[in-house]
């Protein structure tokens, strides 16, 4: 389904879907939109603080539905994750968004709302992008993610890409790409909100989670046969106390050996990480890396 492309000069509508947050921890997002010729508007809620969530979810909802209804939002973006989003689903308005077709652009834990979205509608969203993090002039892949946005580019190569990626088995396949934060997909196994889409490309990272609870996700899902649904598989940057957490020899035996596989992909919760879009065809080469979407926007 075709949404809104981002161009200089467009308005987004700001929200706080999940967690709460404060206009000093967004300050270097908002200057960023600024200086790059974005306009935005922040939900009449989106500075409230609620607890463990930034307000009620009939506040939340409301900054957001009026947002998609209005034709000079070009899309809905989420100021953080935290936590939260799950709360929405069952009184989000699809059929509004289907109707106002854009961009719901989040990260972290939006993941959840965004697997909501495609599943319930089959509008494609924009994953890792939020005002608190990644949205800084000092992000490399920042200019990346709005020619992302405008529809300038509709791939990313080894020549966009800074760490040095590590091909785990070579191949190339098509399907779905599809992803986010592991715990939060987790979080939604077997309810009504998750893809049942086939050939998909997978991309994952997460933050803050041991190895032994990465492996607890990978297993639920393989009970789910999910993992008969993967083409391909794009390893983000697992973050632990600091560390750097390998996760190739967790995921490995779950799939069959010709599946495509690439680690140390720069999509994670820092600063310099690359944004992926969630629910687009595209090819995946992983030796030599090449992601190819097809144009939507």
């Amino acid at each position: 389904m075709k949404v809104h492309s981002i161009y200089p000069g467009d308005k987004v509508g700001l929200v706080s879907a999940a967690g709460p947050v404060t206009k000093v921890q967004v300050q270097q997002g908002l200057d960023f939109l600024a200086t790059n010729g974005l306009e935005y508007e922040i939900g009449n809620y989106a500075f409230e603080n609620a607890g463990i969530v930034s307000a009620s979810v009939e506040k939340r909802l409301e900054d957001i539905h009026i947002f998609i209804e209005r034709d000079d939002v070009k899309a809905v973006w989420a100021l953080r994750g935290g936590y939260g989003s799950v709360q929405l689903f069952e009184d989000f308005d699809y059929n509004l968004l289907k109707q106002h077709p854009k961009l719901f652009i989040g990260f972290s834990d939006i993941t959840a709302l965004q697997w909501a979205i495609f599943q319930k509608t089959g509008i494609p969203s924009f994953s890792g992008f939020t005002l608190t993090m990644q949205l800084n002039q000092k992000n490399p892949y920042a200019q990346i993610g709005l020619k992302m946005l405008s529809g300038e580019k509709t791939s990313i190569t080894e020549k966009d890409i800074s760490e040095q990626l590590q091909v785990i088995t070579p191949g190339k396949v098509e399907g779905t790409l599809i992803g986010g934060t592991l715990t939060m997909i987790c979080s939604i196994c077997g309810t009504p909100y998750f893809v049942e889409n086939d050939n998909l490309i997978l991309f994952i990272e997460d933050v803050d989670e041991p190895l032994y609870r990465i492996d607890r996700c990978l297993q639920q899902l393989k009970l789910m046969k999910f993992w008969d649904r993967v083409k391909g598989v794009i390893l983000g940057q697992f973050l632990y106390e600091g560390s750097f957490l390998d996760v190739v020899s967790l995921i490995k035996p779950l799939l069959p050996l010709t599946t495509p596989i690439i680690a140390n992909f720069p999509y994670k919760h820092k600063r310099d990480s690359i944004p992926l879009f969630q629910g687009v065809q595209v090819q995946f080469n992983a030796n030599p890396f090449e992601l190819i979407w097809d144009h939507f926007l």
